[in-house]
């Protein structure tokens, strides 16, 4: 008995491994046919063979991942051929399905279209669940522009006092549309329909309207709807508009009179904004900052052109009572980070350590992840080792390159902990593709497969707020420039930066034309010019500068042909290899004429050679540190960080 019990617990076990491997064989063969029958329909989709991408799409497997965006795709198919209640069914089968893939919120957006366009009365349910389930997404905003449209349906049918009803329903409706989507793809349509309600409109109505008609570009129209708000509300918006329309004076006359009478009770970046127009507007830059510094301002805005006035100040005893002035002023204000660490930076370049040292644990303490903060960390590292407290000096470098591992900072960090690698302890990298920035998605890897399938308009219709995902697809689609400042942009926004290993980081800094750059190089470090590279063009090879320089290296037309003419550099090379090779042999020269230092090189590439040459005798430096920060240009100073910056992060990412 106990023989016959134990035979059929091993029967019983087969059973189960055979069960499970047909399930496995089964899933895996059925997964595989399922990319096979995706693939060969998006190639027919994308050919406008609606009829057989249809067909295709509809042999996806119900057990496949990709079984909801073949749905969304017959039902696209559908829309195009015509065929509104099959691709409504198409959808409806997508929501009974219970998925919760980023699919179905666009599903129930296009379904609740098709239906509106069709008539039906299921309609007003879909966008009204929209609403609620997805309020902050951009189809909940666009939900409010057809449920205006639906509730002035067949108005005519009804009595006067339903029908003010319904137009008082539609207009809360295209309020709420061009509130948040002022500069929507039917924010014109919804203006005009608010026009045709013809009810009475209030100071905030016009104000929205107004706004919409101006981020459309529509200045003369917002300027109409503009003068029918109060100024002491709109003022701001009066006078970006009058910039706008080139009427300087208008402009200056709405700022000053908004900034002495109203700004304390406007948005700060309001206010902000205007000023900068009206800095723009100004014959000078800096005469514009001295005419609002003399307002002497006490509301909003005021602190703002204190910190201004203060960055065009160049003796340095005014410019440090400046910034403390600021700082004792508006001791908590937007500005007061940047304030306090000029202070900080002031008295560390006067060798005043102590009082320095007080300075920058105050920083750090209020104001622990501003944009100075790395700064800070860091020159209270370089103040620790001055005063001979080497272990504080290395925790505090520690701690730059643990907190802000991106900046230029934790670049001179790792330089101070490890001098024995060198100024450039990078020498060379390996080459590593751009890939899609995620391994994993959170709708069961759907975003993922479609990716690798090339499915592109559908996953930046899916992801169209997720920047690095935006960002693969414009490299994807060869737009190489859009695709590093979306990436950048979308790192700098991250509080907390992932390892160097995440694949974000190679669309911040992707070795486009490294090959040429590793190629060319000469005596030169790549990875130094391939930093140049990033930050003069953005990858850009047909870029050009307001100056006139040109290429992937923004050389200047003289500099070009006089590095063409003097190295006999071949013409028959393609635009991007000669730029780069000239930019390689410029840039060698330099180096070459500045003690053979790349700081110094870098310096020059932004400044001019005539510049730097001059800085050595003019700015009192002891080392690195004290030279950059010293630089009398802001664009150079920058721009030598930024550099540094990208030399480091290749370093690292490759």
């Amino acid at each position: 008995m106990r023989r016959r019990n134990k035979f059929d617990l091993y029967f019983v076990v087969f059973l189960a491994v055979i069960t499970l491997g047909y399930f496995i064989y089964n899933r895996t063969f059925a997964g595989s046919k399922a990319i096979t029958y995706y693939s060969t329909a998006l190639k027919s989709y994308k050919a406008s063979d609606y009829e057989q991408a249809y067909t295709e799409f509809g042999k996806v497997s119900s057990s496949s991942n990709l079984k909801q965006a073949a749905l969304f795709r017959q039902a696209r198919c559908a829309t195009l051929l015509d065929k509104k209640e099959l691709a409504i069914k198409k959808y409806k089968k997508i929501l009974h399905s219970n998925a919760k893939t980023t699919i179905v919120p666009i599903s129930r957006y296009n379904l609740a279209v098709l239906m509106f366009e069709s008539g039906k009365k299921g309609a007003k349910q879909n966008f009204k669940t929209i609403i609620k389930r997805y309020p902050s997404s951009d189809y909940a905003t666009s939900a409010n522009y057809y449920l205006g449209l639906i509730e002035l349906q067949s108005l005519n049918k009804y009595s006067e006092k339903r029908q003010k009803k319904l137009k008082e329903r539609a207009l809360v409706h295209f309020k709420n549309y061009i509130e948040k989507s002022p500069n929507g793809r039917f924010a014109i349509n919804t203006i005009d329909e608010i026009k045709k309600l013809n009810i009475p409109l209030t100071n905030y109505d016009n104000l929205l309207i107004a706004k919409a008609y101006y981020a459309n570009g529509e200045y003369e129209k917002a300027k109409e709807y503009f003068n029918k708000t109060t100024l002491s509300v709109s003022w701001a918006d009066f006078a970006k508009n009058e910039f706008k329309l080139k009427n300087k004076e208008k402009g200056f006359e709405y700022t000053e009179k908004g900034l002495k009478e109203f700004a304390s009770g406007s948005e700060p970046s309001e206010v902000y904004e205007t000023i900068d127009l009206y800095i723009n507007a100004a014959v000078t830059r800096k005469e514009g900052i001295k005419k609002l510094s003399s307002m002497n301002l006490k509301s909003t805005g005021a602190d703002y052109i204190i910190h201004l006035n203060c960055s065009e100040v160049a003796e340095k005893n005014t410019r440090e009572a400046c910034y403390k002035n600021l700082y004792e002023k508006y001791p908590n204000g937007q500005f007061s980070a940047d304030a306090l660490y000029n202070l900080f930076l002031s008295k560390y370049m006067q060798k005043k350590y102590f009082d320095a040292q007080r300075l920058g644990i105050l920083h750090l303490k209020k104001f622990p992840n501003a944009k100075s903060s790395p700064a800070v960390t860091y020159f209270m590292a370089r103040i620790s080792y001055k005063l001979k407290h080497y272990e504080n000096a290395n925790n505090y470098y520690k701690q730059v390159l643990a907190n802000f591992p991106d900046t230029y900072y934790a670049y001179r960090a790792n330089y101070n902990l490890n001098k024995e690698d060198g100024f450039l302890p990078f020498l060379e990298i390996t080459e590593k593709p751009v890939v899609f920035p995620y391994r994993k998605s959170l709708d069961n890897n759907l975003v993922v497969n479609l990716a690798l399938l090339k499915d592109y308009d559908l996953v930046e219709e899916l992801c169209k707020h997720d920047k690095f995902i935006q960002s693969w697809i414009a490299h994807e689609k060869k737009n190489y420039t859009l695709s590093a400042i979306l990436a950048r942009n979308a790192m700098d926004e991250l509080e907390i930066k992932p390892s160097f290993e995440d694949l974000r980081w190679r669309l911040v800094y992707p070795l486009h034309y490294y090959n040429i750059v590793d190629k060319v190089k000469g005596n030169n470090n790549p990875i130094v010019l391939q930093a140049i590279v990033k930050e003069e063009s953005h990858f850009n090879p047909n870029a050009k500068s307001h100056a006139g320089a040109i290429g992937l290296m923004q050389l200047m037309p003289q500099t070009y042909n006089e590095v063409i003419k003097a190295y006999n550099i071949p013409s028959n090379l393609d635009s991007q290899t000669s730029n780069i090779l000239a930019g390689s042999y410029y840039y060698a020269s330099l180096k070459k004429s500045l003690l053979n230092r790349d700081l110094y090189a870098i310096s020059a590439y932004n400044g001019g050679i005539g510049s730097v040459s001059g800085w050595f005798t003019r700015i009192n430096y002891n080392d690195t540190d004290e030279f950059v920060e010293q630089i009398p240009y802001p664009e150079t100073k920058e721009y030598v960080k930024k550099v540094l910056r990208s030399y480091w992060m290749y370093g690292n990412i490759y």
